[in-house]
């Protein structure tokens, strides 16, 4: 786990962190989270009682994870306990983490299970649309490569201009080729550059 500026800085400005506090209701659980520079810090350890599980297994496994113990953080929070308020270091996980944090969890809760179907249905709903919408948009590119290729055909036979521009653009490109060969030759005589 690291344990990095944040959480001194919020140790020894939690009078000034108190201002930031936000609270969410779950399960008669109040959730604990921080607003620092624009990241949602949450503590887990509420969410963990709210959902019954034992929290300090839980915590442990978390800062055990590969993934989770490198953006696992203690920050130092002022809760309120027995209408005292106290200053709890408590480990959080930024928002962008919390929800697959979630689906991390083992337990028999309902709201739980629930709450992992519907991120299962999200991930799937986004990764099936996503492949379903490059199948349709390549079916539309090789539908429009086809007109766009039948059209040239058909101008190509019907239209005499036409032919006319492609003769002028391949004597341009040769002309090109020719002046960047005697580009090139010039370049390469002796005292050209000094």
């Amino acid at each position: 786990m690291r344990r990095g500026l944040l959480g001194v800085l919020f140790f020894n400005t939690y009078i000034y962190m108190s201002k930031h506090e936000k609270f969410l209701e779950f399960n008669g659980k109040t959730i604990v989270f921080l607003n620092v520079d624009g990241t949602y810090w949450i503590a887990l350890k509420p969410i963990l009682e709210a959902l019954n599980l034992v929290s300090h297994r839980y915590l442990k496994r978390t800062q055990r994870d590969h993934f989770f113990s490198t953006c696992v953080d203690n920050m130092s929070i002022q809760v309120e306990k027995n209408g005292i308020k106290q200053v709890r270091s408590m480990t959080c996980l930024p928002e962008k983490y919390i929800y697959g944090w979630l689906c991390f969890l083992n337990s028999d809760n309902q709201e739980l299970t629930a709450f992992k179907k519907t991120c299962y249905n999200l991930l799937y709903d986004h990764f099936h649309g996503t492949i379903t919408n490059r199948r349709e948009l390549l079916l539309e590119r090789k539908t429009l490569d086809t007109e766009i290729h039948n059209i040239k055909s058909s101008l190509k036979e019907q239209d005499q201009a036409y032919k006319k521009l492609e003769e002028l653009q391949n004597k341009r490109k040769l002309v090109s080729t020719q002046l960047n060969s005697m580009d090139n030759e010039i370049v390469k005589q002796p005292g050209f550059w000094g």
